[in-house]
């Protein structure tokens, strides 16, 4: 009676971690992600644990010393079997068929992740990537990686070296509205969000990052005419734009998950409610950095330091005389006029240039905090 008490017991145990030890939610927990990557290394080794314990169960019934209905107990390991290794559950790693943007069958509030790479420019839709979040692209000899978190609204790229092969990759799991992926070769883990491994560092065969935009298809195809579409492809029910992340209205540090922000790459990076940036300069503290930034005509955003000379931080407010028809705003503490290029033309600072930064829009607070602790809602 114990025997095949104890079979089944460690047969259900191991299928059962097998299902649900990559479960995305364990991320959530203390040493979650250290509990999914410690699943997905022992996935193998416990499905041949769990076989080899069903074939002794089934040799003790066939041998008569046990009863047939001990079998039943086969019924729920078979059951996380087709839990865990179901074909639709799979999402797809990559994909290669581009097309040129009159063969592209997008609406007009299609969003797109939009990439140049080499000399050709790229457009990926949303609708492709929440069902294919890893696309492997190649110019001749060169080669990038895209993959895509959905809930977070973010899109990773970067170019690879020959020694990462798309062959090796999988999606191990979606913890925290990001992909973990496992190479399976090289036996590392790469965090899609920033394409880093889980402890920081840069993963194997990962070279420079390259910067994506993300906007609607009408934008992108005005400013790429010649872009290439990833298409060939039935979308089906896909959103056509961003998604909420898996936990709308929890709280973070005085802010919901799911608010707007853009950030800012400063020494140490900046968030900034996007809410409140519109065509009027805004001037920003993020931690020691003063910060000047708003929207041009076209709705991009821009950011720049105010730091001008030295000590000297300016405060930037909108223009009120037309007279300078190429200026913008003028800073109230010399009274010089400056360009939404940050380029001072009239006043005392005339001919100086404000450092532009890096700015990445329409992500979510909830997510980056979670990846990046150090993150702040710059005042």
């Amino acid at each position: 009676m114990l025997l095949p008490l104890l079979l089944i017991a460690l047969a259900t145990g191991s299928a059962g971690i097998i299902a649900y030890g990559t479960d995305p939610a364990l991320a959530h927990w203390a040493h979650g992600m250290a509990m999914i990557m410690l699943s997905r290394r022992l996935q193998w080794p416990l499905v041949m644990l769990c076989l080899i314990l069903c074939i002794a169960l089934l040799a003790l019934v066939i041998s008569g010393k046990h009863r047939a209905w001990w079998l039943i107990a086969l019924a729920p390991i078979l059951a996380l079997f087709f839990h865990q290794f179901a074909p639709w559950g799979n999402q797809r790693l990559y994909i290669v068929d581009f097309v040129p943007a009159e063969q592209a069958t997008l609406r007009n509030d299609d969003w797109i992740v939009g990439i140049t790479f080499g000399d050709q420019d790229y457009a990926l839709p949303y609708r492709a990537l929440y069902t294919m979040p890893v696309v492997f692209i190649t110019d001749y000899d060169k080669r990038m990686i895209v993959m895509w978190s959905a809930r977070a609204n973010r899109a990773a790229a970067w170019t690879i070296s020959r020694e990462l092969k798309s062959r090796d990759l999988e999606i191990a799991s979606t913890p925290a509205d990001t992909l973990l992926l496992f190479d399976k070769r090289l036996g590392q883990f790469i965090v899609a969000i920033d394409g880093q491994t889980p402890h920081g560092e840069k993963p194997i065969g990962f070279e420079q990052l390259v910067p994506t935009v993300k906007t609607t298809w009408p934008v992108w195809q005005k400013l790429h005419p010649m872009t290439k579409v990833l298409g060939g492809y039935d979308f089906g029910d896909a959103p056509a734009g961003p998604v909420l992340p898996s936990d709308p209205g929890q709280i973070i540090d005085g802010a919901a998950t799911e608010t707007h922000i853009v950030i800012v790459q400063t020494a140490t990076p900046s968030a900034i409610r996007e809410d409140g940036i519109d065509n009027r300069p805004r001037n920003v503290v993020a931690g020691q950095t003063r910060l000047l930034i708003f929207r041009d005509a076209s709705l991009q955003l821009h950011a720049f330091d105010r730091n001008a000379k030295e000590d000297l931080f300016l405060t930037f407010v909108p223009k009120t005389n037309r007279r300078i028809k190429e200026a913008a705003m003028v800073d109230s503490d010399t009274n010089s006029w400056w360009t939404i290029t940050g380029k001072a033309v009239q006043g005392p600072l005339k001919g100086t240039q404000l450092k532009e930064l890096t700015i990445e829009p329409d992500l979510y607070w909830g997510v980056m905090k979670r990846w990046y602790p150090q993150l702040n809602l710059a005042r």
